[in-house]
């Protein structure tokens, strides 16, 4: 018997708004697209957001971790996955398995991936991670000389990407970081093509990147936040062509005429001047949903502002007049002419984009559109 699940908010997932901007990217970089899904595509849904994408005619795909690529495997995906991070040997072994692309970027992956191809002769798919100035993960261009050095020793040949990431350029275009990093990376480059280390897939960009320096895209383009219609720059607006693809709605479950003087919340920090209706939305920072000042929603195509401590499960707002029970209530997206954007709660809770929609909890239903 199912089990039938109930749910107190959800994303509307515009899967056509998605492929809308696949499409239109792959028509404006004129190089293949690495469609970037990890952390479950950042909250929208990595494997129904991965086959939206493949349909639109996305090459390849990026995840962080290996159980991320496995699911996209399990779930019918079957153009190339690169997985950002491995962590031992059975993850290795995990990859070849599964048909996925590690990223080599430590010195001591070497040894499993010689280990594998001493015992099976099979060897993962890998692309090389040069440091250009994350100082995360790869290899900084004074190691590349060792690198090549072992990977002839070990008969390690199947490298079909080179790719390193940009630390500032989503921030401030003109940072001079920014060029360093692409000098190192052309020197990077430059030293592995003299080596006849030559692969197919060279990639630099994020979806700022792409969309604001031509030089960087190479033969493949990295595009996550960019492909889901949120605006990859955080100084200024989103390219025009890029269509939104994510609503978070809920409903009013009480209205009730609260007296003037009464507190409102947790800590009582909040103290009616009036007599007010309260209404009640079933979603609090449980669901992902920040406590901050200045936040609101939107009601009957009206901002309402939320009042008191953002609860675990719920969320108090002060209303302009009564509306019935069971009125939708808007956190992200449109309602008439006003909205609110997932850009405008970034800045507001003083996080990224990007951790707004990944900070969704699985208690909020996904539910995707598609035209046919």
């Amino acid at each position: 018997m199912n089990k039938v699940k109930y749910y107190a908010s959800y994303l509307d997932i515009n899967l056509d708004a998605i492929q809308h901007n696949c499409r239109i990217c792959a028509d404006k970089f004129r190089v293949p697209i690495m469609a970037v899904v990890k952390a479950d595509a950042y909250g929208f849904g990595a494997l129904p957001v991965a086959k939206a994408c493949a349909e639109a005619g996305v090459e390849s795909f990026a995840v962080a971790r290996i159980q991320e690529g496995i699911e996209l495997r399990e779930g019918g995906i079957r153009q190339d996955i690169l997985v950002f991070s491995l962590q031992d040997e059975d993850e290795m072994q995990a990859a070849v398995r599964y048909g996925l692309t590690i990223s080599l970027n430590r010195f001591d992956q070497i040894e499993p991936i010689a280990k594998l191809k001493r015992e099976s002769g099979i060897s993962p798919k890998a692309h090389l991670k040069i440091d250009t100035g994350m100082s995360r993960f790869g290899f900084l261009q004074e190691e590349l000389p060792e690198l090549i050095r072992i990977l002839r020793e070990n008969q390690i040949n199947e490298i079909e990407g080179i790719y390193s990431h940009y630390a500032n350029i989503d921030d401030d275009p003109k940072d001079p970081l920014n060029s360093i990093q692409k000098q190192r990376f052309d020197c990077a480059l430059k030293l592995l093509n003299q080596a006849r280390i030559q692969p197919r897939w060279i990639h630099f960009t994020n979806s700022a990147a792409a969309f604001s320096n031509p030089d960087s895209r190479y033969t493949m383009v990295r595009l996550g936040n960019g492909l889901l219609g949120v605006n990859p720059f955080y100084y200024g607006e989103a390219p025009d062509f890029l269509m939104k693809a994510l609503s978070w709605k809920s409903r009013l479950i009480s209205v009730r005429r609260i007296p003037a003087g009464h507190g409102v919340g947790y800590a009582q920090h909040t103290f009616l001047s009036e007599d007010s209706l309260i209404g009640v939305i079933p979603v609090g920072y449980g669901d992902g949903y920040h406590q901050a000042e200045g936040n609101k929603m939107l009601i009957h195509g009206q901002w309402v502002p939320v009042i008191g401590r953002v609860c675990a499960d719920v969320s108090m707002v002060k209303l302009p007049e009564y509306y019935e029970v069971g009125e939708e209530v808007v956190l992200i997206g449109k309602q008439g002419e006003k909205e609110i954007s997932i850009e405008e709660l970034a800045k507001l809770w003083h996080i990224t984009r990007a951790a707004v929609t990944c900070g969704i909890s699985s208690r909020v239903e996904r539910r995707y559109q598609k035209s046919g």
